[in-house]
């Protein structure tokens, strides 16, 4: 049982889990075991480097990379956050404190009293409707502007997802278990792209590694022309599966990035990023 989730995508299998076996898995461990099988697979890539996505497979892609993250595309986007952040600013700082800096690192994280995993950008929606105010429109727009203002200004602090409950423990292995199990026409499951094919070439793009997925969101996309969140990823992911995807702040997709989070826990937050 320890070593199930690595035997299976070092094999190339995605396994569902059932409620039963994944009722035994210790997120710890299971993460641990994540961070040496990309050691293993990719033994000179360095632990913080994951946070660049699919760039550290290819010197090329990376120099590209960092050539446009000299005059970033989303640069806009975090002026824009910061003026709707200073707009009701004293409505978010009742929620989030007034130091920009610490509001990122926070999230996700398990609430007790709902048993339901809080992500950032749906603590800045409740934020707004407990005001009276009207929510941002969910996976784009000024509510990925806000959330690439924070991340922006959170750069450099670390991932620390805490999962110190049965409660968080069932979150993350529902989260665990969306990663992992085949869905939709072309029966792929996350893992399988993410993890075991990693630095492999899907058509023209090179598939990015779970580790350090959820550091740079939001991000701008090339293929987006703007900025999107991971919900929106998420979904695109799913369409791209050929399954039907769960709505943006699904419970669904709220434990999924719960799961993606703590496994990346450890490295340093670099939102917004730029992706092809």
């Amino acid at each position: 049982m320890k070593k199930t989730l690595l035997i299976a995508l070092t094999l190339g299998v995605s396994v569902a889990a059932t409620s039963t076996m994944a009722n035994t898995v210790d997120p710890e461990t299971d993460r641990q075991q994540l961070v040496d099988y990309f050691k293993a697979k990719s033994p000179n890539i360095e632990f913080q480097e994951y946070a660049n996505g699919a760039y550290i497979y290819s010197a090329d892609k990376y120099a590209q990379w960092e050539a446009a993250e000299e005059f970033p595309p989303y640069l806009d986007a975090i002026d824009a956050g910061e003026a709707a952040w200073n707009k009701d600013q004293a409505v978010f700082e009742k929620c989030f404190g007034s130091d920009v800096s610490k509001i990122r690192p926070q999230y996700p994280y398990f609430d007790e009293s709902t048993q339901q995993v809080v992500t950032l950008e749906g603590a800045i929606n409740k934020c707004r409707t407990d005001a009276g105010l009207k929510p941002y429109k969910w996976k784009k727009g000024t509510l990925a502007q806000v959330s690439a203002f924070l991340a922006y200004n959170s750069r450099g602090q670390k991932i620390d997802v805490k999962i110190d409950s049965e409660g968080a423990k069932q979150a993350f292995n529902e989260g665990r278990e969306l990663y992992i199990t085949p869905r939709g026409q072309l029966n792929l499951s996350c893992a399988k792209c993410h993890t075991y094919n990693s630095g492999r070439m899907a058509r023209a793009n090179t598939l990015s590694p779970n580790l350090g997925h959820t550091s740079h969101f939001p991000v701008f996309r090339a293929k987006w022309q703007n900025l999107g969140t991971l919900h929106r990823r998420y979904g695109g992911c799913h369409k791209n599966m050929r399954a039907t995807p769960f709505k943006a702040q699904s419970k669904e997709y709220r434990n999924l990035e719960f799961f993606q989070a703590y496994m990346s826990n450890g490295i340093e937050i670099n939102g917004p990023g730029y992706r092809e």
